[in-house]
């Protein structure tokens, strides 16, 4: 799995070899690395050198350590990317739009891919949680259901990188989201229209239209961000 590293730098070398275990699929998500004396060994390195390689890989949320235990490569490689991105997002605190109309791009090219990959189960989930939807009437239950619908056609797309730095956006802007049909009952507007879209939403997803996909997300998105931005201006 492992073997001794040449003239390469030992932290380079170290983060390629593993990288390169866990895309070959030798290294799954859930197993165990090596003991660091044997890895340490192999690779031709000093401990300290290893170490400061695996602590990058944990900083980073490809890696897990336990211990006294060892370190285990992440379980769910799909969200590795959010701790470091949400870093960067908190950093950019200050601008909500532009973190807002990143979200939009990623949302819009979800809904082009789910259009492509839907099959009649994702498409019996999705209307199972537009059906939730209508029937539900406390907000914050609708609000679940709203992430958990977004939720959904991000795994129909099926594209790790989007999901990964798509959560990473909602994550900073996570109350403000939850927040966004609140503020709509409190201005005495209907939230039916923003149902209506997840509804023609879902439709262009299940009948596998990309272009009306992208259509009603981009909708539905400006919507979005227009409430957000009232919401700001309130605050």
């Amino acid at each position: 799995m492992f073997k001794e590293i040449g003239e390469e730098r030992p932290f380079n070398g170290i983060l390629r070899q593993i990288i390169e275990n866990i895309q070959s699929g030798k290294l799954k998500p859930g197993a165990a690395l090596p003991a660091e004396r044997n890895m340490a060994e192999t690779m031709g390195v000093s401990r300290a050198a290893l170490r400061e390689a695996l602590r990058a890989l944990e900083l980073l949320g490809i890696l897990k350590s336990v211990p006294g235990g060892g370190n285990y490569i992440t379980e769910d490689l799909e969200t590795w990317l959010i701790g470091p991105l949400s870093v960067l997002f908190q950093l950019n605190n200050g601008r909500i739009r532009q973190n807002q109309q990143l979200r939009a791009a990623l949302e819009r090219e979800n809904a082009i891919l789910a259009a492509k990959k839907c099959t009649p189960l994702d498409a019996a989930e999705l209307w199972m949680i537009i059906a939730r939807l209508d029937a539900a009437e406390d907000e914050k239950e609708r609000g679940q259901l709203d992430k958990e619908l977004h939720q959904k056609i991000a795994r129909i797309a099926d594209n790790p990188m989007i999901f990964s730095v798509l959560s990473a956006a909602d994550k900073l802007t996570e109350n403000i989201i939850s927040g966004t049909r609140d503020y709509i009952m409190r201005k005495n507007q209907s939230s039916s229209a923003v149902d209506d879209q997840h509804r023609r939403l879902v439709e262009a997803i299940i009948n596998g239209d990309p272009q009306e996909a992208e259509k009603c997300m981009s909708e539905h998105m400006v919507t979005v961000e227009e409430y957000m931005a009232e919401m700001l201006e309130d605050k």
